[in-house]
Parts: structure tokens; C-alpha cells; sequence
């Protein structure tokens, strides 16, 4: 086994998103009070806090009025109040609009907030407490002793793309704690080696992901107001795709324009790339952003299984807060305050064993009971069969959101199972069409863009010389990827993937051509993948994307 230096710290929190930096002052806050000492470390992959934060974003401050209540006062990043909102419905050239927005959809009193500047606040506001906060600093893998997950392992640093020692080679630390909080995000691939290592009774329902593709730009002044919501369904969307968009203007100049497509296993025959492409071609969406110019874009995937699909929040050694454990109200479109929400839950539940000096799984199930308490839980409870309403299409999906919205909590169970023949049939159909979309579709550069102009957008770097971080075994490549995958679904990998990491080649003869210096950290690959032969594994900390407005 590989010597490394070895940390100890009482908590340890793994990524630096809004649910574990809120964690992680709500519990120093609350030791302060008592006096308690206790060291508390987060740490993050990206080259600095916020790095790998994306989202529209509207903020719900009810989680962060509850344990930062003077956060305007301590300069919190809000870009604008939520002054107006629509609802719209998209055909190829019109727009009609919802004569009023339902209460279950409304933000009023609500914020729009750029999440990677929020989350590099939050992250100063961490500091100031005497929080340590590592950068640069990936969690590759679990560290268990007797049955208890008791530290994690992080990147090694300096290897070269055959594995292989570099002069200045430095091997991952092993960082040990008494509890370890993962807050990952969305598909986090230490969260997922837990689930192997420490199996589950509970059977949660598998969770639903979306893709988002979003787009920061400067536009001319007067097409939109400060404070203006726009949410988009339709086209460019067929309907049996579930997904979305939306325009928030942060200013009169400065607007956050994104689009969401549904992914999965099931359907990978997508192009969330391509989707926010055409979607910007709408009329409507064109005479927007007319004049302007795009300055930052990104990609991530988002949970979308709401309440049956939120696994154990808890296990041995450690608790799971934010996305991770799939924290969004799909029907609201935001998370960030129910992930605040499980943090500071999880911060009280950290302060009593803390206070009694117990760490047993016992005593961290009290996280679980605590969540089941609180308004977090209730608002995804009500919204709990929302997104399940659309897996009939978009005409049943808002019969049964719309009677959802009268009677909260009904699932109304609709469609008749097509057998495997019509599912071929409807398969090959969408493979064709999807492709007549993809050749007709030229990126001007100034509208539209390819997904090279778009990565560059989006600061994304990494260390060129390294380990390839998305693992395929070779048979694999050979007997699914060249021959399975290609006749099935005509490689889709090299379209759902939003920044161009996968690359069909075909001289000197077939092969599989990964540029993993590309890769957003969105893992749409791994969530996509139609055979499952593909695991996202982290590279070097510090690499991936570099947002600052998004």
C-alpha cells in the first residue's frame, strides 16, 4: 500500500457547495456558543471556490435567513429581486403565455443570484470563521476501517497519462475524520463508491437527471428589466422529452439564459448542446439576445427524482447533504435553499455528537429524522410526483401537473406499456430525425455556437499529461462502443456530451478517441451511457471548469 501523509480533522467536508459551507458555519457558529473547539476542514475540487458551481439561479433566502440572517449586511452577492415572471410555451415560431403563474411555481420575494460568485462568498464568510478551506483538492476514494468509512483518499498529483510517476509527483493525502459530510452535487462519484462499499436496505427509486446548458450574456439595454423571470417549455423539445429552459435577468444588460434536457440510460439519443442552440434560434429568444454578445457558458447535470429518489442520507461515518442526496424541487426548478437546508440539519445533528462524543450510525440517523422534520422535507413531499406527471408526454404531463397543483401529491397512473417492437420502431424514428436536426444545424458564431466555442467560454483546464479520468475498459470499446453501441444508437456519446470528449474516428480504422482535457465535470456521460461501461473518475484537483458569473 502507497505511504501518504495523513490529516485529521473532527469534520471533514467533502465539495464546496451552498449545503456544506452552510453547513460548516452553521456547526462553528454553534460550537462558538459553547465554547467548543473543534477543527472543520471542506474541501473542493476546483481551482478555487465556485469554480464548478452552475445554475440559473433564483435563490429561496428561507434557508439562509435561518442561520445567516444578516447576510446582506455581509455584502451576499444578490443580483437582483425577482420583480416579474412568466410562463411560456414555445412552438417553432409563436409564444403564448400562461395567463397567471400558480402559487407552487411563483418566486416572488425570491433572488436572483450568480451561484459561483454565491458560492465564493459563502466560502469567505467560511474563511472568516476559521474554516479550512481546500482547493485544488479532489476526494478520490473512501478510506474504511471496521466496517466504518473513516477518511477519504485525494488525488495524486503529477502522473503521466500512462500512469506513471513525473518529477514533480506528489501522492494523495489520506484525510481522516470522525464524520465526513459529502456534498458533491449532482452524480457524485465518491458518494457512489459509498453505495458499493456500504450497501443499503433502503431502496430508494433510481434517480431522474436533466442536463443544463447554460449561457451568461451582455445584452443592449432595454429588451428586458432587472428582475424579469422567464419560464420556457416546448421548443425545441418534442414531447415526449421532458426539459425546459429560461431567461432571468440579473440586469438590464446582464441575463442568464439556459435550457434543460431530460437524460438517462434509456434515452440517449441527445444533444443538450444542440437543444440550448435551437433554442436561442426561436424568434423570441433571437430578438432578445440581438446585439449582444455570449460571455460565459457551462454544463451540468441536475437530479430531477424529487422525494422517492432521495437515497440514505446517512451511513457509517458520514452523512449526505445538498444535490447529492438529489435535494431539488423540480417543480419550483431550484434546490440551492433545500440544500442549505439539509446543511444546517446536518450541522446540528454534527453538534450533538459532537457535544456527547458519539459517532455512531445511531446517533447520525438523528440527521435523517431531523430532515423528515423540517419545512425542506414538506415542500418535497408536496412536489413529489411532479416530474413523474411527464413520463407520458408534455399534453398528459400538464393535465396531471395541473390537477397536481389542485390536489398536491396525486399520481395519476396513464399510458399503456408499449411492447419492444413499437419501442424499436419509435427508437429508430427519433434516431433519424434527431440526425436531420443535427446535419441542419450550422453555429454562426454569434447567435448559436459550437461546443468548442462554448468550452472555451466556459475557462475549462486541465493538466494535459495525466491519467485519462474516464475509465472504459478496452473489450469494452472493442465489442460495445465500435459495434453494440454503434448499430444501436450510432454512438450517441459523441453528441450527448456537451463539450465534445468523445470523438468517433474512423481512419486509420474505427476507434474511440477521448479528449478528457475537455470535460466540464457535467457527467452527462456516465448518467447517459446506455450500457453503463463508462465511470467518471476525478482528475487532478484544480482542473475542469472556471466559472465566475455563472
Amino acid at each position: 500500500m502507497q505511504e501518504r501523509e495523513a490529516l485529521e480533522f473532527d469534520i471533514l467536508f467533502v465539495g464546496a457547495g451552498p449545503a456544506n459551507l452552510a453547513s460548516a458555519i452553521h456547526l462553528q457558529r454553534l460550537l462558538q456558543r459553547q465554547s467548543l473547539e473543534c477543527s472543520i476542514a471542506v474541501i473542493d475540487k476546483g481551482r478555487y471556490t465556485g469554480a464548478h458551481l452552475l445554475s440559473g439561479a433564483i435563490l429561496d433566502t428561507r434557508a439562509l435567513e435561518e442561520f445567516f440572517p444578516d447576510y446582506r449586511e455581509k455584502g451576499c452577492p444578490i443580483e437582483a429581486e425577482v420583480i416579474s415572471e412568466n410562463i411560456w410555451f414555445l412552438t417553432g415560431k409563436k409564444k403564448f403565455s400562461f395567463p397567471f403563474v400558480p402559487a407552487a411555481f411563483s418566486n416572488e420575494g425570491n433572488q436572483l443570484v450568480s451561484l459561483s460568485r454565491f458560492g465564493a462568498w459563502m466560502a469567505e464568510q467560511a474563511d472568516n470563521e476559521g474554516i479550512q478551506l481546500f482547493d485544488n483538492t479532489a476526494a478520490s476514494a473512501p478510506y474504511s476501517e471496521n466496517g466504518r468509512l473513516t477518511g477519504i483518499i485525494t488525488d495524486n498529483k503529477g502522473l503521466d497519462r500512462e500512469g506513471n510517476p513525473k518529477a514533480n509527483f506528489e501522492p494523495g493525502l489520506l484525510l481522516k475524520a470522525k464524520v465526513i459530510v459529502i456534498g458533491e452535487g449532482s452524480d457524485g462519484s465518491l458518494l457512489r463508491q459509498l453505495a458499493q462499499l456500504f450497501p443499503s436496505e433502503q431502496n430508494a427509486a433510481p434517480q431522474r437527471y436533466g442536463t443544463g446548458v447554460k449561457e451568461t450574456w451582455r445584452i443592449p439595454e432595454g429588451g428586458l428589466k432587472q428582475g424579469e423571470v422567464h419560464h420556457i417549455f416546448g421548443y425545441p423539445l418534442s414531447p415526449d422529452t421532458y426539459g425546459g429552459g429560461w431567461i432571468y435577468a440579473f440586469s438590464p444588460t446582464l441575463i442568464s439564459i439556459g435550457f434543460v434536457t431530460s437524460i438517462g440510460p434509456s434515452s440517449p439519443v441527445c444533444d443538450p448542446h444542440l437543444n440550448m442552440q435551437r433554442f436561442k434560434q426561436h424568434p423570441l429568444l433571437a430578438e432578445i439576445l440581438e446585439g449582444g454578445s455570449l460571455i460565459e457558458s457551462g454544463a451540468r447535470t441536475i437530479t430531477s427524482g424529487g422525494l422517492d429518489s432521495i437515497p440514505p442520507l446517512c451511513g457509517p461515518g458520514f452523512l449526505v447533504t445538498g444535490e447529492s442526496a438529489g435535494l431539488v424541487n423540480t417543480q419550483r426548478q431550484k434546490g440551492i435553499h433545500l440544500a442549505m437546508k439539509s446543511g444546517i440539519v446536518a450541522a446540528e445533528t454534527l453538534f450533538e455528537a459532537l457535544l456527547h462524543d458519539d459517532f455512531s450510525v445511531e446517533r447520525l440517523k438523528s440527521y435523517e429524522e431531523r430532515f423528515k422534520s423540517s419545512w425542506a422535507y414538506e415542500e418535497l413531499h408536496a412536489a413529489r410526483n411532479y416530474r413523474k406527471a411527464f413520463d407520458q408526454g408534455l399534453y398528459t404531463g400538464l393535465l396531471n401537473a395541473g390537477l397536481q397543483l389542485k390536489f398536491p401529491g396525486l399520481s395519476i397512473a396513464t399510458g399503456i406499456a408499449k411492447n419492444r417492437d413499437e419501442k424499436t420502431k419509435s427508437g429508430a424514428k427519433k434516431l433519424q430525425r434527431f440526425m436531420l436536426e443535427k446535419e441542419g444545424f450550422k453555429p454562426d458564431g454569434i447567435l448559436t455556437f459550437s461546443k468548442d466555442q462554448n468550452l472555451y467560454r466556459s475557462g475549462t483546464m486541465h493538466e494535459e499529461n495525466q491519467p485519462c479520468h474516464l475509465v472504459i475498459k478496452p473489450e469494452d470499446i472493442a465489442a460495445i462502443c465500435l459495434k453494440r453501441c454503434r448499430e444501436e444508437f450510432a454512438n450517441p456519446c459523441q453528441h450527448f456530451c456537451p463539450a465534445s470528449v468523445y470523438e468517433i474516428v474512423t481512419e486509420p480504422q474505427p476507434a474511440l478517441k477521448l479528449n478528457p482535457s475537455n470535460c466540464l465535470h457535467c457527467k452527462t456521460c456516465e448518467i447517459a451511457d446506455p450500457y453503463g461501461i463508462i465511470t467518471w473518475t476525478t482528475p487532478e484537483g484544480g482542473g475542469g471548469p472556471g466559472y465566475k458569473l455563472s
